[in-house]
Protein backbone atom coordinates (compact mmCIF):
# COMPACT_ATOMS: atom_id res chain seq x y z
CA UNK A 1 0.00 0.00 0.00
CA UNK A 2 1.32 2.98 -0.81
CA UNK A 3 0.33 6.63 0.48
CA UNK A 4 0.63 10.41 -0.71
CA UNK A 5 1.38 12.69 2.71
CA UNK A 6 3.54 15.93 3.22
CA UNK A 7 6.78 16.02 5.52
CA UNK A 8 5.61 17.98 8.53
CA UNK A 9 9.14 17.29 10.97
CA UNK A 10 12.40 16.11 10.47
CA UNK A 11 12.94 13.87 13.58
CA UNK A 12 16.30 11.91 12.83
CA UNK A 13 18.97 11.49 10.47
CA UNK A 14 16.89 8.61 9.16
CA UNK A 15 13.47 9.78 10.29
CA UNK A 16 10.41 11.83 9.39
CA UNK A 17 6.98 12.73 10.58
CA UNK A 18 4.51 12.38 7.29
CA UNK A 19 0.82 13.78 7.59
CA UNK A 20 -1.83 13.12 5.19
CA UNK A 21 -5.36 14.24 4.84
CA UNK A 22 -8.54 12.01 5.16
CA UNK A 23 -11.93 13.20 3.90
CA UNK A 24 -14.53 10.51 5.57
CA UNK A 25 -18.25 11.04 5.57
CA UNK A 26 -20.04 11.04 8.80
CA UNK A 27 -22.20 7.96 8.80
CA UNK A 28 -25.15 9.92 10.50
CA UNK A 29 -25.25 13.43 9.51
CA UNK A 30 -23.73 12.75 6.36
CA UNK A 31 -20.79 15.72 6.02
CA UNK A 32 -17.48 15.07 4.78
CA UNK A 33 -15.56 15.01 8.24
CA UNK A 34 -11.24 16.04 8.24
CA UNK A 35 -9.13 14.51 9.89
CA UNK A 36 -5.04 14.18 9.64
CA UNK A 37 -3.39 10.80 9.79
CA UNK A 38 0.05 11.08 10.93
CA UNK A 39 3.23 8.76 9.95
CA UNK A 40 6.61 7.98 11.00
CA UNK A 41 8.73 7.11 8.28
CA UNK A 42 12.12 5.90 7.75
CA UNK A 43 13.91 7.45 4.98
CA UNK A 44 18.15 6.95 4.24
CA UNK A 45 19.96 10.22 3.64
CA UNK A 46 17.37 11.44 0.88
CA UNK A 47 16.64 15.13 0.39
CA UNK A 48 13.71 15.78 1.93
CA UNK A 49 12.76 19.16 3.11
CA UNK A 50 9.52 20.25 5.62
CA UNK A 51 6.73 20.62 3.02
CA UNK A 52 7.47 18.21 0.19
CA UNK A 53 5.25 15.74 -0.97
CA UNK A 54 6.31 12.50 -0.61
CA UNK A 55 5.16 8.69 -1.32
CA UNK A 56 5.78 6.31 1.38
CA UNK A 57 4.98 2.41 1.45
CA UNK A 58 4.17 0.22 4.09
CA UNK A 59 7.28 -2.11 5.45
CA UNK A 60 8.37 -4.77 8.28
CA UNK A 61 7.86 -2.45 12.16
CA UNK A 62 11.64 -0.78 12.29
CA UNK A 63 10.83 0.38 15.78
CA UNK A 64 7.79 0.75 17.90
CA UNK A 65 5.84 3.33 15.49
CA UNK A 66 8.11 3.44 12.34
CA UNK A 67 6.08 0.96 9.96
CA UNK A 68 6.80 3.39 6.79
CA UNK A 69 9.61 3.71 4.44
CA UNK A 70 9.92 6.91 1.61
CA UNK A 71 9.66 5.44 -1.93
Amino acid sequence: MTVKVKVINIIDDKTLKCSALVYKKHPRYEKYVTSVKKYLVHHDGSKVKIGDDVTISETRPLSKRKRWILN
